[in-house]
C-alpha cells in the first residue's frame, strides 16, 4: 500500500524563531514517483525549519523513518537536512538555499501483523528570502508625507519601528501596512527606519531617508533694499 496523495497540516518556522505557524500544502505542481506516489509541495524560505507529525489508523503500531533526502529531484544530490524525532520530521532548509532550489524527502511507515509499507513524499520548493524596499522623495516643510513601503517574501506581513530608532516627529505608522503619513514641521535630514516581520517570524529592516526643506519665499522684504543716486 502507498499514499498517492497526503493532505500535510505542518508547522513551518524560522530555525531562530520561537513562534511557529500553521500552513498547509500546495499541490498545484506537485511530482510523481511510481513507488512513492504523489508529492505534496511545500514552500519554504532559506533558513526555515518544517516540522510535521504524520498520523496513522489507531489500531496499528507504526514505524517512521527518513527513506530519500535528496536536492534537486529524487535522484539528485543526498542531503542531510531532514530526520525524525519522537515521530516529528524535522526539516531544516539551508540559510544559503536559493530561490528555486528544491528539496526531496520520503517518509516511509511501516507496520506489522501483516507487513505493510506507505510512503509520504514531499517537494519543498525554496523561495526568496523576504525583502523590503521603498524610498520618499524630499518633502517641502509643512507638508504632508505619504510613504509605503513594499515587502516580497512569504506569509502575513506586519511592520514595527526599528529598535533603537523613532519616526520623525510628526509621522506615525501603519503597523498592518507599512505605511508612514503625517506632517514634519522641521527642516533637515530625515530618516524613517522600519522592520517588517513575516508570520513565519523572518524579518527585514528597511531604512529611508530624505530631506525636508524650506518652503521657498523671500526672506527679506523690497523695503530692505538700497537707494542711490546715480546721474
Amino acid at each position: 500500500m502507498k499514499y498517492k496523495r497526503t493532505a500535510i497540516f505542518a508547522v513551518l518556522i524560522l530555525s531562530v524563531a520561537a513562534v511557529a505557524f500553521f500552513v498547509s500544502s500546495d499541490d498545484s505542481d506537485a511530482a510523481t514517483d511510481p513507488t512513492y506516489g504523489t508529492s505534496t509541495d511545500i514552500n519554504i524560505a532559506p533558513g526555515m525549519r518544517f516540522t510535521y507529525k504524520p498520523t496513522y489508523p489507531s489500531d496499528l503500531s507504526v514505524t517512521t523513518v527518513v527513506e530519500v533526502q535528496k536536492q534537486g529531484s529524487l535522484s539528485g544530490s543526498s542531503v542531510n537536512i531532514a530526520s525524525m524525532s519522537s515521530g516529528t520530521l524535522i526539516v531544516n532548509i539551508p540559510s544559503n538555499a536559493a530561490a528555486g532550489d528544491q528539496y526531496h524527502i520520503v517518509l516511509k511507515a511501516t507496520s506489522s501483523k501483516p507487513s505493510q509499507t506507505a510512503y509520504i513524499y514531499i517537494v519543498f520548493n525554496v523561495l526568496a528570502s523576504l525583502t523590503t524596499s521603498g524610498s520618499q522623495s524630499n518633502v517641502v516643510v509643512g507638508s504632508a508625507v505619504d510613504f509605503t513601503p513594499t515587502a516580497t517574501g512569504m506569509g502575513t506581513m506586519t511592520w514595527s519601528v526599528k529598535s533603537g530608532t523613532t519616526l520623525p516627529e510628526g509621522l506615525s505608522l501603519n503597523t498592518s501596512t507599512g505605511k508612514v503619513t503625517g506632517i514634519v514641521s522641521s527642516v533637515g535630514s530625515k530618516t524613517i527606519s522600519l522592520t517588517c516581520t513575516s508570520s513565519y517570524g523572518e524579518t527585514s529592516d528597511l531604512t529611508v531617508t530624505f530631506n525636508v526643506v524650506s518652503k521657498l519665499a523671500p526672506t527679506n522684504s523690497p523695503s530692505n533694499g538700497s537707494i542711490i543716486y546715480e546721474v
